[in-house]
């Protein structure tokens, strides 16, 4: 990702040196400068409350002192989510028991610590700290972070708090910890993309997509004989080379197609093809078999990309004249676009 390397911002230089100094053992040193806007401390507008501000930088402090508290936190995050580590190339494969020694490892845990020392020692500027979480919220979106990491990794460090800071991590201490990873998370989750939001690698759907053309596909598929038919005809006016694909019809003038046996049997055939392909886009493997089923036999047929494209677009103006939502005809967009695409892809 690599998931949760902050951007140090307003002169923040963080450097990381792995020295091994025995077999077995690694020195580590950490050098960080901050350089901060202040705020009124006593102020208690913004994101947390001023006392909750300086509880948290109170045991922040003390808690960075120890150099085990940043590879602990990284380490039990991809150890509870072994499917993060993935996302960090650079120690993507390394066994899990071998993290703690690693140098890319250490370094990537590091980076993290100089970034949380920067948005905590912002917490005392509105300004600043708006800027901070816009700007960490844009970094990560681009990588496919979603709030729910961040959530997860807050839910860690404050585990890894509580055990270094003993009897100094209050009640008080860890609620204003919990109130502030909420308010980081709620920041950032501006930016950032939520699980649904995400798309299938193969499929390029996501489950918003998804959701969106399925929901309002149910409410008109009754009716989808009708609208396919009324987008051929339009298809067939505006390009009459077209109709010339379908041989059982294609000297049937367009205003005459309706009640013609033969095109009627193949506006149901289209209708239901769509349907389901619609029906089956949760299904991965299904949606796949259609699309590939669908581009085989039309290009037996020599039927080129503009048809379907055309027909997409037509597509799109019916749905909107029946009141689909403009948030779902954004959606439709993009399942079509994956649809023409299989079906018909761009010749390079």
């Amino acid at each position: 990702m690599a998931s949760f390397k902050i951007a140090l911002l307003l002169g923040v230089i963080a450097f990381v040196n792995a020295c091994s100094q025995a077999p077995g053992t690694t020195t580590t040193t950490v050098t960080t400068t901050v350089t901060t806007v202040s705020a009124d401390d006593g102020s208690e507008a913004g994101l947390l409350s001023a006392h909750e501000r300086s509880l948290i930088r109170k045991t922040w402090d003390q808690a960075k002192k120890d150099g085990d508290v940043a590879p602990q936190v990284l380490f039990r995050f991809v150890k509870a989510h072994p499917e993060y580590q993935k996302m960090f190339s650079k120690f993507a494969n390394v066994p899990q028991s071998e993290l703690l020694s690693n140098g890319n490892f250490l370094a990537q845990a590091y980076t993290i610590l100089a970034g949380l020392n920067v948005v905590i020692q912002s917490l005392f500027s509105q300004e600043l700290m708006a800027n901070q979480l816009n700007a960490l919220g844009g970094a990560h979106q681009p990588r496919g972070a979603t709030p729910v990491m961040f959530e997860q990794f807050g839910g860690i460090l404050e585990e890894v708090l509580a055990e270094e800071l003993g009897s100094g991590f209050t009640a008080e201490a860890r609620q204003a910890w919990k109130n502030g990873i909420a308010a980081l998370v709620a920041g950032i989750a501006k930016n950032l993309k939520k699980a649904e939001d995400l798309a299938d690698p193969q499929t390029k759907l996501t489950p918003h997509q998804i959701q969106d053309v399925q929901r309002s596909w149910e409410n008109i598929r009754n009716g989808r004989n009708a609208l396919v038919s009324s987008i051929f005809v339009k298809l067939f006016k505006e390009t009459p080379r077209i109709q010339k694909f379908f041989a059982k019809f294609a000297n049937v003038a367009v205003d005459s197609l309706a009640g013609n046996a033969e095109y009627e049997k193949q506006i149901a055939l289209v209708a239901d093809r769509l349907d389901t392909m619609i029906s089956a886009m949760g299904d991965k493997l299904q949606l796949l078999g259609n699309i590939n089923y669908m581009r085989y036999t039309h290009t037996e047929r020599g039927i080129p990309r503009s048809p379907w494209e055309d027909f997409s677009r037509l597509l799109l103006d019916v749905l909107g004249s029946k009141g689909v939502s403009s948030d779902d005809l954004d959606s439709w967009k993009g399942v079509l676009a994956v649809f023409v695409n299989g079906v018909s892809p761009i010749k390079k």
